[in-house]
């Protein structure tokens, strides 16, 4: 729609993604793939909120920037030494601003009672403070492999997690053989997780979509790729009173995802292929130009 999302905002956000982490050549493009998505995720949905009249506005904006220069002030810094910080200039300063006001406002008016109860009951065990055991296979990079290929070790993780359910090998064995882990010599087992950490998202988000015995599909994180298998459950009891903060983390995502993908309809997407994505509607990387 005219709106251009410039690699040096990609390459801010991917930072945060990672932090001190290095991704395996392998898994960058995927990582990389999956920041675009969520910056145009952004986009639809601050169109939606421009199509429906719910848009920050400029004196929104120009008011938040104002209040923002105050506080840096009080703290004996400045607007200047803030962008330069964060390397951002203000047009970039005046986006982000823009995007918070909007999805603040879009968030509350979505955010109810009924609909953060439902959401618990279909996610109690993510939120109830359950822990599971898991175990995991990793396959990575080879060292000295040019280029990296993603491609090929998705290709390898679903043919081994094949096997693994035909019965040819046992998770154990396929650990044990060709898992890069340190857990590798303990047959994969990681042992018990939380939702909220210690493992990446990712993990652990699939991680938690599985019954004990069940293997996930590979799942991409900055370290490879991962077979997990869910071994076993430590259920816990919190109520949904305790844990509305991650209800409502959960929901912003789920709204997220929804009011972009109702924009789509009305929005064109498109792709100089100077940066990695998705195949429209997939999580399949496209082919770099």
């Amino acid at each position: 729609d005219g709106q251009p999302v410039y690699a040096a905002e990609a390459q801010r956000v991917l930072k945060q993604v990672l932090g001190p982490q290095q991704a395996d050549p392998a898994a960058l493009p995927v990582i990389q793939a999956q920041v675009l998505a969520e910056i145009i995720n952004r986009r639809l949905v601050l169109a939606y909120a421009r199509r429906s009249g719910e848009a920050a506005t400029a004196a929104e904006i120009d008011s938040a920037l104002n209040e923002l220069g105050k506080r840096l002030q009080a703290a004996g810094s400045s607007l200047k030494e803030y962008l330069d910080a964060q390397s951002l200039d203000e047009a970039d300063l005046r986006r982000q601003l823009a995007w918070r006001i909007t999805w603040n406002r879009l968030f509350r008016k979505h955010l109810t009672q009924q609909r953060m109860e439902e959401y618990f009951a279909q996610h109690r065990r993510q939120l109830d403070g359950s822990d599971l055991c898991v175990s995991h296979i990793l396959l990575t990079t080879k060292p000295g492999a040019n280029p990296p290929d993603i491609g090929e070790l998705m290709k390898q993780a679903a043919q081994l997690r094949a096997e693994i359910l035909a019965g040819k090998v046992s998770f154990e064995e396929a650990a044990r053989r060709y898992s890069s882990s340190p857990t590798a010599r303990d047959a994969g087992r990681l042992g018990y997780i939380r939702r909220d950490g210690p493992m990446v998202e990712a993990f652990t988000r699939a991680a938690y979509a599985l019954q004990p015995g069940e293997i996930s599909q590979p799942v991409v994180t900055p370290f490879g790729v991962h077979l997990i298998r869910c071994d076993a459950v430590k259920p816990a009891d919190k109520k949904f009173a305790d844990v509305l903060q991650q209800v409502e983390d959960g929901l912003a995502r789920q709204l997220l995802e929804e009011l972009a993908a109702q924009q789509l309809q009305h929005s064109t997407v498109g792709y100089t292929g100077a940066w990695p994505h998705f195949k429209p509607g997939t999580t399949e990387l496209a082919p770099q130009k």
